[in-house]
């Protein structure tokens, strides 16, 4: 598929509650020279046409944002957030320079993305002009109300989304128009799209593309990643 310039834009904006840390979760070490962001760009950075990376976050770690795009020699501009994370999008969305026709959002506490990843989901807004990665869910899911079991769904027709997602720019754009304040509500980029009447389109995702959410889960990523430089070293 022909490459045609694209962006990406970086959530990085969360406050990191439930990892019990007092420095966002992006700019956490996973070792001694990469954060959850350095490894994001890391992957995005071999994606071909990329042309620019937005990456949205706190107004105190923004300069550590613009030191990261300057380490991985990227173009791009870092931007402050909004109170919910669609609202950090909406503002990612403003500043996407002109002639980039699509935009992947991708959330930085999944660092373990990969470049293949980040293809698969170009290619399918490219084709589809909204897609977004699931993976298969593994166990029974039940609604619950007050304690008793409502209904048990068919876990054949779910998919446990991830990120990067992927649009055609002036979809997304018109998407947060229509929807509007609603917008801030909602948990994805796709449920925006949604919202406004659009159909999306699935791709493959990855397991290993997990979100860091706890202390277990940094730790988990830091094994994966040491033991990813000892095979290499073995090697």
């Amino acid at each position: 598929m022909k490459t045609r310039p694209w962006a990406a834009i970086i959530v990085a904006a969360g406050q990191s509650k439930r990892l019990k840390s007092n420095v966002p979760k992006p700019f956490l070490y996973v070792d001694h020279r990469r954060t959850l962001l350095d490894m994001c760009l890391e992957s995005f950075g071999k994606v071909p046409g990329l042309a620019y990376v937005i990456i949205v976050t706190r107004q105190e770690f923004m300069e550590q944002a613009i030191q990261a795009i300057y380490r991985w020699k990227l173009a791009g501009i870092v931007t402050k957030g909004g109170a919910e994370r669609e609202d950090s999008v909406r503002l990612g969305l403003e500043v996407v320079p002109p002639g980039v026709r699509h935009v992947l959002i991708h959330d930085a506490a999944r660092p373990l993305v990969s470049p293949g990843l980040i293809q698969r989901v170009l290619d399918g807004a490219v084709i589809s002009g909204a897609v977004i990665p699931t993976i298969p869910v593994k166990d029974t899911l039940k609604i619950v109300r007050k304690g008793r079991v409502v209904k048990t769904l068919d876990r054949t027709k779910i998919g446990a989304v991830q990120t990067p997602q992927g649009f055609k720019l002036m979809v997304l754009k018109k998407a947060f128009k229509k929807v509007g304040k609603r917008a801030s509500r909602l948990t994805d980029d796709s449920a925006v799209v949604e919202a406004a009447g659009i159909k999306v389109r699935v791709v493959e995702g990855d397991l290993l593309n997990f979100k860091v959410t706890t202390p277990d889960d940094l730790r988990h990523v830091k094994d994966l990643v040491w033991w990813e430089k000892t095979h290499e070293y073995q090697h």
